[in-house]
């Protein structure tokens, strides 16, 4: 039996903005991904016949609906008939939060099952099979931290992160519905067009005041209006230091970046009180 171990790391959108709908029903959008040292692990074996799945966590689908099903399906209907594969996944990211990790887990087992079968795809074209499986899926093939994201959010461009800081992610128990999110927005929207470039460039300095001052997420609006316990979280965080706060992706997972330790434990302590799940991780390899 052929298996291999992954990491399956998750990621925050730094920024989101809906441009309008696509034809093919997803939107234009243009985002950073930066990636969050949050993973799932992933043992990936082959045995058996057909993709048998197991997940240490009672949420996530074992059956056709799982993106790693999914890409199965897909790699499969790129280079042919797949012998017998078992994923195995041990959750560490929260599913539904907006921290795509089923895109990510996705993203693993291509790379995985490519290697173990020595199928010999390229990452460009492991990239290709990971668009017709999520929009998401490409950047965690990209083998970048950093990443400008166009039209799906799969037209990517790396960049490097040289912010400094602390990473508080606040998971409040409850989820919800990408699909429902952007049905939701209204157009035009506001606030107003920010140039995805200058952001690209501020990221790159580390500018974490310059960044606070320009980012947003499009998707907030609908999401806090439903959901007010997500607004209450995000001002709590900005109201305990954090230099930037935003929802991850269409949430529910909130997030700020805080400049230095001593306000990133409060703001963590004051989540975990609430009785929210909680994690703090260091960015640009500053000590928690």
């Amino acid at each position: 039996m052929k298996e291999l171990v992954v990491s399956s790391p998750a990621k925050v959108n730094l920024h989101l903005q809906v441009l309008g709908s696509r034809p093919d029903g997803y939107h234009r959008i243009e985002t950073i991904f930066l990636g969050v040292p949050l993973e799932d692990r992933l043992r990936v074996s082959i045995e058996g016949e057909g993709l048998l799945l197991v997940s240490s966590h009672p949420q996530v689908p074992s059956g056709p609906s799982n993106t790693v099903a999914k890409a199965i399906r897909v790699l499969a209907g790129r280079v042919g008939r797949l012998p017998g594969i078992r994923v195995e996944i041990e959750k560490g990211i929260p599913p539904g939060g907006g921290l795509g990790g089923g895109s990510s887990n996705a993203a693993a087992v291509l790379v995985a099952v490519n290697e173990l079968l020595g199928l010999g795809l390229s990452r460009e074209e492991l990239m290709d099979v990971g668009r017709k499986v999520g929009a998401d899926v490409p950047f965690f093939l990209l083998g970048s931290s950093a990443a400008v994201g166009r039209e799906r959010g799969d037209a990517l461009e790396p960049i490097k992160s040289a912010l400094r800081g602390y990473l508080l992610l606040v998971f409040p128990p409850l989820s919800v519905s990408t699909s429902w999110a952007y049905s939701s927005l209204s157009f035009p929207l506001t606030p107003p067009c920010t140039d995805i470039n200058i952001l690209a460039l501020l990221l790159e300095r580390g500018d974490l005041a310059g960044l606070a001052s320009r980012v947003f997420n499009h998707l907030e609006g609908p999401v806090f209006a439903k959901y007010a316990l997500l607004a209450r979280i995000k001002g709590g965080l900005l109201e305990r230091g954090a230099s930037l706060a935003l929802m991850s992706g269409s949430g529910s997972t909130l997030f700020g970046i805080f400049g230095e330790g001593e306000s990133a434990n409060e703001a963590a302590r004051w989540a975990s009180g609430m009785g929210w799940g909680v994690c703090l991780v260091p960015l640009g390899g500053v000590g928690v």
